[in-house]
């Protein structure tokens, strides 16, 4: 096929379907299996506004020597798209044997099933399946669908502005709107006008026909050059609180839009209080199933679990760092940096309890995603097991373990949840795991086990924290102290 089979196979097809898009001057370029079809840009290098009418994400088209003709936004990087193009128009050619594309074909597949040595065969299969027509229609007006969106945010910008970045959280019965512009070292919001939001939507509406569905925030990188980056962001992390909207309107969303699975984060924060939430008038009614308790192992007996958290929580506040456990009046508290977490109250006659979450639970995943209940937390659970002494997790339906401590051993629900406890938990499992975690952060093995030592004996100094902490300079040895002064463990 040469160039001008390849404009006039593109305009063939842009009459056949009713396109929107212009049938004149197109140009095209040569690549390995076929041309880049277009409609060239012309752009007036003396107009500082220029910049506003030039189209973003525009419709781009790769007419393969096959005569197959494939949508792609500009807005994907060309090499990407025509790469994908290529093995596309690979797989679909009749090979003859020794050929180049059967070559190719045959180490595609002896890859995957070099893959599969030793264990079962990854495919039964192989063959090439054909691009869907209707999703690339679909992809390539969502992306166009961006340029006035874009061309609107940019005339709101003020003189001299360098580059834009908007945000956009929405679902179908709410929305919020961030739009930012940076000129020299300087930044500024500037409010979003309802007509911008309502172009947001239709594009929205647009894009929930593709395979992913509706995205619950598009997030817009614009230069003054007219380079645009587009980001549609289906919920993989959680969403900043200033974009986090009200959890009703996410419940109205998945009813209007329902998908085969939602993340587990905002599966629980949509499910809210009322999925694991135990106020004290539920717990009441439920104490009197406390027969049902089972006795949990693998969780350190209270004493232990609370001076270990106690001593490393010491260090990491001695260090002035931002991470690590504390202890609080009455409890102990932890976060990672992988958004799992615990927290451990200590209530007076002998009592505490021991809750919080694993990011990637299987077991919320299996309820949020895979139609199993949620773990069963709570039965057997005395009456005073309630929100209050629980992780704040409950409130988000993110809770996936709960132990409690009476008499002189823990207890948990029927669902068996110790495994939900490693990244949960600081490394207070055992006290050489402590002793190793203290020392990698404060260096001396000896000078932690003796303050570890010293705590549980409730006889902690401050000479045994300086100890610890002396050879890293800078330290805080009165916040370090004070932590173990919180926990009862420092000697008067």
């Amino acid at each position: 096929m040469d160039e001008a089979q390849a404009i006039s196979t593109v305009v063939s097809w842009i009459r056949s379907t009713g396109m929107d898009y212009p049938t004149e001057g197109l140009e095209a370029e040569r690549f390995e299996v076929g041309w880049c079809v277009y409609a060239p840009v012309a752009v007036d290098d003396s107009d500082p506004f220029a910049f506003l009418e030039l189209p973003v994400g525009q419709t781009l088209f790769l007419v393969g020597d096959s005569g197959r003709v494939k949508l792609v936004s500009s807005s994907t990087p060309p090499r990407t798209a025509q790469d994908e193009f290529v093995f596309e128009e690979l797989a679909a050619r009749p090979a003859a044997p020794g050929s180049e594309a059967a070559a190719f074909m045959t180490q595609f597949e002896l890859a995957f099933r070099d893959a599969a040595a030793g264990g079962p065969p990854v495919f039964r299969e192989f063959h090439h399946v054909p691009p869907d027509d209707d999703a690339e229609a679909t992809a390539a007006e969502a992306a166009r669908l961006i340029d006035p969106i874009v061309r609107e945010l940019a005339r709101l910008g003020p003189p001299g502005w360098e580059q834009l970045t908007a945000e956009f959280s929405v679902t179908v019965s709410a929305e919020v709107a961030q739009l930012r512009f940076w000129v020299g070292e300087g930044s500024g919001l500037v409010p979003v006008p309802r007509a911008i939001a309502e172009l947001v939507r239709r594009q929205r509406q647009v894009a929930a026909r593709m395979p992913a569905g509706p995205w619950w925030r598009l997030l817009l990188a614009v230069a003054d050059t007219g380079e645009t980056s587009v980001e549609y962001d289906y919920g993989d992390e959680p969403f900043p609180d200033d974009q986090l909207l009200a959890a009703g309107h996410y419940r109205n969303d998945l009813d209007a839009y329902p998908r085969p699975r939602v993340p587990v984060w905002l599966a629980g924060y949509a499910a809210g209080p009322g999925a694991q939430g135990r106020s004290p008038r539920r717990a009441a009614f439920a104490s009197d199933d406390t027969e049902f308790a089972v006795a949990a192992s693998g969780v350190p007996p209270l004493d232990d679990l609370w001076t270990r958290w106690a001593v490393l929580s010491a260090v990491f506040a001695g260090l002035g760092s931002e991470w690590g456990p504390r202890i609080h009046p009455g409890y102990a508290w932890f976060e990672d940096d992988h958004r799992s977490g615990s927290t451990l109250y200590v209530l007076p006659g002998g009592r505490a309890v021991l809750s919080g979450g694993r990011w990637n639970s299987p077991l919320l995943e299996a309820a949020y995603n895979g139609g199993r209940p949620l773990p069963d937390l709570y039965t057997g659970a005395p009456a005073w097991v309630t929100d209050p002494v629980l992780n704040t997790r409950t409130r988000n339906g993110l809770l996936s373990f709960c132990f409690w401590w009476t008499g002189d051993r823990w207890f948990r629900g029927p669902t068996h949840t110790t495994g939900e406890l490693t990244s949960p938990l600081p490394p207070v499992r055992s006290a050489e795991e402590t002793v190793h975690a203290m020392a990698a952060e404060a260096g001396s093995t000896a000078a932690c086990r003796h303050l570890l030592d010293a705590a549980g004996r409730r006889e902690a100094t401050v000479e045994d924290v300086i100890a610890v902490l002396e050879a890293r300079p800078g330290t805080d040895v009165f916040a370090a102290a004070d932590q173990l002064s919180l926990a009862g463990l420092l000697e008067p």
